[in-house]
Parts: C-alpha cells; structure tokens; sequence
C-alpha cells in the first residue's frame, strides 16, 4: 500500500502526541512494519545503518545511506533527510541528529525489531538516557486498522480463498508438501498478491499433528489428514488461513474432531465483540474443545493480531484482559492435534465491526475430500 505524504505525516504527528503520553523524547524507527506503517517505504533490514527518528517536539529525520536516498524522499516527501554515503560512519551523522534533541527531557524508543548492532549505535548516540520500545507508543496505532487497511487484508484474503479452491480442486494425493505449498504460492501471485505472508505451511498425515510443522519432503499418501496454513500479502497486509482437507473419505473419528474444531471456531468467532477481553474469545473456544475431551489436544492460543506483521497484538490468549475495539483485527484458530496421528486446525482472521466480526477468509469449514 503506498502512502501519501500527508497521511504519513499524519502518522508521524500521531506517534509524536504517543510520545508525549508516555513521558518519551523521541522514538527511532529501522527497517521494520513500523517504518512502512509511518511512511511506505519499505526494504528488507540490512547492513547499513537507515532509521527514521521522530521528536516528541522537533522535526523528524531519516538518516540514510546514499543508495536509498532519492526512495525516502519520493516516499516521504514531507520528512527530512540526513544522507550518508558508503566509507562514512554513519554513527557520527546520527550522533550529530541526537545532538538536536540534547535538551529534551525522556527515555528514547527504539524499534522492537531493530537489529542489536544497530540499536547498540543508537544507545551511543544518545548517552545517559533510558530506552524502551516503540511498541508503546506503535502498538496502540497499529492495533486498530482503519478502512483502507482492512480493504487491503480482505483483498489479500479473497487471493487466498481463490488459491485454496485452485489447489484442492486437483489432485494432491501423490505430491510432497513442498510441492503442494509452491502451488498454493504460485496460486496466490497469479491472483495478484504482492507475496506470501509467511512461509507455508503444508503438514499431511502424522505431521498435521505438529502445530507449525513447516512442508518437507514427505509425500501425500491416500487417507492421509492434511492441514494447508498459508497467506499473501497486499499493499503489506497480511492475510492467513488453515483449512483441514483430508485424501479420500473421511473415518468416523476425523468427523468427530473436525466438526468439535468447527463448533470451537464458531464459538470464538460470536464471542469477538467489541468491549469483550480477547481471553473471553479464547476461553469460548476452549470450552467447546473442553467439553468435548479434547481440552488437552488444543496446545496453543485462540489466535493472532494480524496486519502488516503476520503476528501483533491483540493476542486471542487466556490472561489478555485486553477488551476488544472496532477496527481490530485477529484470527481465531482453534486446532486439536493427536501426536503420531493427525491434526485438525480451522482458522480465519476478522475483523471487529459494530455488528461483530467481519470474516477476511470465506472457504467452507466443512471438511473438504480430494483426490
């Protein structure tokens, strides 16, 4: 998703009246989801030294090196820019920027995902201060999506239920995982993602019962219970979805399990309200799962913030008092897994509306047969 100058700068302007809240000088942002929420510019981490630092009361500066210097600007036109250039230090320009900021009173930010080297060089640029994460102030941000966000993660959504049609249309009795999850990819790009959210996840027969079991060499064998976890990204956001399909006909005690998985799913899913504790959505689940004595077999949390990151708050986790607000968006994934045998796992991400929730992901819970 590009974004305009204003509204990054609005973005910035938000984190700056963050930092006042939370008693901090300034906030400095790397290579991260962050740095793409606040400006659109985007890049994977690397070994020079790019930040983007925000004043609770000064202009903001990136400091970057020359090669991605024409880029920041044409992003973020409204932000300033301290250039360096290969064979520089770039310790010493940022020292020089810090040194603006000498008479603000407060702890510095620094980005969750900033790499050590680099989070080291700034704790040098700015002596004698305390430091936390940005996350304080970015958390509450990012954790309501506004409509153009939320337009992004349907859409990425929509390229993932058109993939998994695609693929459990034909046969997969035969293939590797691996072989399975470059079709689901390959799905998802001709439908126009921009890229897969996170590695996929294909994990047939016993290993359908490893939660985050990653596709592997195995091939796919007739009777075998096959859990597809997979997402796209566009405009960032993330999509991601589990469906359980299984080789042939399904037993008796698959039906059983998969339809207690459903049910689970269900109920999370009309417990997500607004004002409802995100434990409440998880406590939903697990007591449908409880009931059924499967209580044992669900051995994660309910679900996952998601949006730019394919993992954020809020977390659908018992203990997060957490109460939930239009905007928010999360998956509900209630799993049951028997070790050596199979998993089952079912999961969608949502939306909180004023009605409920909003699903991002619309293929049938049913368990689906294929060849």
């Amino acid at each position: 998703m590009t974004r305009s100058s204003g509204s990054a700068l609005k973005r910035v302007e938000a984190v700056r009246r963050g930092l006042e809240r939370v008693d901090a000088a300034a906030a400095v942002f790397g290579l991260s989801s962050n740095l793409r929420y606040l400006t659109g510019f985007t890049d994977e981490p690397g070994e020079r030294l790019l930040c983007l630092i925000v004043g609770r009361e000064a202009e903001s500066t990136f400091v970057v090196p020359e090669l991605y210097a024409d880029e920041v600007r044409a992003r973020a036109s409204g932000i300033a820019t301290r250039v360096w250039s290969d064979g520089e230090n770039p310790a010493a320009l940022l020292s020089d920027v810090a040194g603006g900021l000498a008479n603000r009173t407060g702890r510095i930010l620094i980005d969750d995902t900033l790499w050590t080297t680099f989070a080291l060089t700034v704790q040098n640029a700015f002596p004698d201060r305390g430091f936390g994460l940005v996350s304080e102030v970015t958390g509450e941000l990012r954790m309501r999506k506004d409509e153009d966000e939320i337009g992004a993660m349907k859409r990425a959504g929509e390229i993932a239920d058109r993939a998994y049609f695609a693929v459990t249309s034909r046969t997969v009795t035969g293939l590797s995982e691996i072989e399975l999850a470059g079709r689901l990819e390959a799905e998802m790009l001709a439908a126009g993602a921009e890229g897969v959210a996170f590695q996929t996840l294909v994990a047939s027969g016993p290993n359908s019962a490893l939660p985050h079991h990653r596709a592997g060499p195995r091939r796919i064998e007739a009777g075998d219970i096959v859990i597809l976890d997979f997402g796209c990204r566009v405009g960032g956001y993330c999509s991601d979805v589990s469906r359980t399909v299984v080789c042939g006909e399904a037993n008796p005690e698959l039906l059983k399990v998969h339809e207690a998985v459903r049910r689970a799913h269900a109920a999370a899913r009309d417990a997500a309200r607004i004002g409802v504790t995100a434990e409440a959505v998880d406590r939903a689940a697990r007591d449908v799962l409880g009931e059924e004595g499967y209580g044992d077999r669900f051995v994660h949390r309910t679900g996952h913030g998601i949006g730019l990151d394919v993992h954020e708050p809020p977390y659908i986790v018992e203990g997060n008092e957490r109460r939930l607000e239009q905007g928010m968006t999360f998956s509900i994934e209630p799993g049951t897994y028997f070790p050596g045998r199979f998993g089952v796992r079912i999961e969608d991400v949502v939306a909180v509306t004023e009605e409920g929730t909003l699903a991002m992901t619309r293929a049938p819970h049913e368990l689906r047969c294929v060849a």
